[in-house]
């Protein structure tokens, strides 16, 4: 009987570690590892990059999904995290808010306050992501906040040189109407010129409607790394738009692409082993 009563209390034992440990487990994943902002560093080497913005420093940032886990605290932090790394170029990738938050202009205005704070030496440039079209205003809020709207369009950037490197960008492959010949219309014009080409779109897996191009850079978001991944196995969800290029990074011919992991999360309140970041690049044209 008493041999009964011990295995009886020590089952007991058993389940109540393992209720324990899984609520323990959901805790961290919702309220510890949502919070936080790491900086994942990245060198990147291409021999088309002029001699002239060698050491060029770009900081990404994406898919702040303001209203599920990310608050107006989080999002001063992350201003004040992006000036300290004192960047020469700043680019964010899209959605400001998360798809279930409701939009007003209070929200917009802070916004802008906000990033109108982020501080690049040469440019701020910025796209739209799939959930940044809910928000009619979303393009002036951009402006007034310093960034450049790149919207199927480019820009010719110019440091200390005559030479300058390209960056253009994509609208939302899933909401939006991307434009290859338009965007990347530059390189079609000028094929002998040996400029040095960033793109940015929300969506990875878009890569593969312009990858005939000759593009170095690409910068992306949305994935947010699966969101919940797992030691040794990676993403467990992966999302439409970046179910091809989920990952931090891929080396594809002559082109890099960086996946932002973001700062927010969406459909569910949890990141596991995934914590918010951003991304700093510096550009070299040999290692």
């Amino acid at each position: 009987m008493e041999e009964e009563e011990k295995k009886i209390s020590n089952a007991k034992f058993i389940v109540i570690f393992i209720i324990l440990f899984l609520a323990g487990l959901i805790l961290w994943a919702r309220f510890i590892s949502t919070k936080g902002l790491s900086i994942k560093e990245y060198p990147v080497y291409n021999s088309s990059l002029s001699a002239n913005f060698e050491g060029l420093k770009i900081v990404h940032f994406s898919d702040i999904l303001y209203g599920r886990t990310v608050n107006k605290d989080d999002v001063k932090k992350l201003v004040t995290k992006i000036n300290e790394l004192k960047p020469d170029i700043v680019v964010f990738t899209g959605d400001l808010i998360d798809k279930d938050t409701i939009y007003k202009k209070s929200l917009g205005d802070f916004f802008t306050t906000e990033l109108a704070k982020i501080d690049a030496r040469l440019y701020k440039f910025a796209i739209a992501g799939d959930y940044d079209y809910k928000i009619a205003d979303y393009e002036i809020i951009m402006k007034n906040a310093g960034f450049t709207f790149l919207n199927n369009s480019y820009e010719l950037i110019y440091d200390n040189g005559n030479i300058p490197l390209m960056i253009a960008g994509f609208p939302s492959s899933l909401k939006g109407e991307p434009d290859k010949d338009s965007t990347l219309a530059y390189l079609n014009e000028h094929p002998d010129d040996n400029i040095y080409t960033i793109v940015l779109t929300h969506e990875p897996d878009s890569y593969d409607s312009f990858k005939d191009y000759k593009v170095n850079l690409v910068l992306s978001g949305h994935s947010l790394s699966g969101q919940i991944r797992l030691p040794f196995v990676g993403e467990i969800i992966r999302r439409k738009g970046s179910s091809k290029y989920p990952d931090n990074h891929y080396s594809l011919k002559n082109t890099d692409i960086f996946v932002s992991s973001g700062i927010g999360t969406t459909n569910y309140s949890f990141r596991w082993f995934n914590k918010p970041s951003i991304n700093l690049y510096r550009l070299y044209a040999k290692k």
